[in-house]
């Protein structure tokens, strides 16, 4: 698929997810003065944040924006924060590993040259010795 195709079809979902309704204007609850402290409060908080919901966006296009962007968020959030830390495990296992293999192939390549080493210090001692002891 060509890479416009692919722009189109992004659009094209795109569109069909934004979708804004008209937002009804915020009304006053009519029992507001007969509700305790704590409710009334709790109203008068609600009703200021939809009256500067319907203030900047009457057509309910900040609220589709905001529900749109949200979307996107979960289909690119969750499954980072679900899948990012398994392949950080992994690759930390991986790094782990590689260094203790390289560890091992050092190991491994030192090893004929130690005992050689080790050869010939002892025929070195032994002729030593047996020059020293046969006089």
């Amino acid at each position: 698929m060509p890479p416009d195709d692919n722009r189109r079809t992004l659009a094209t979902a795109a569109r069909e997810q934004w979708q804004p309704r008209p937002l009804d204007p915020p009304i006053v609850e009519a029992e507001l003065e007969n509700l305790d402290a704590l409710e009334r409060s709790t109203e008068v908080i609600r009703y200021s944040i939809l009256s500067t919901e319907y203030w900047l966006s009457p057509k309910g296009t900040l609220r589709e924006w905001a529900r749109f962007n949200l979307k996107i968020l979960a289909v690119l959030g969750i499954p980072g924060l679900l899948i990012v830390p398994v392949v950080t495990c992994l690759l930390t296992e991986f790094v782990t590993w590689s260094a203790l293999l390289v560890e091992i192939a050092t190991n491994l390549a030192v090893l004929p040259s130690a005992l050689l080493l080790a050869v010939l210090l002892f025929s070195a001692l032994a002729f030593v010795i047996r020059k020293l002891f046969t006089r």
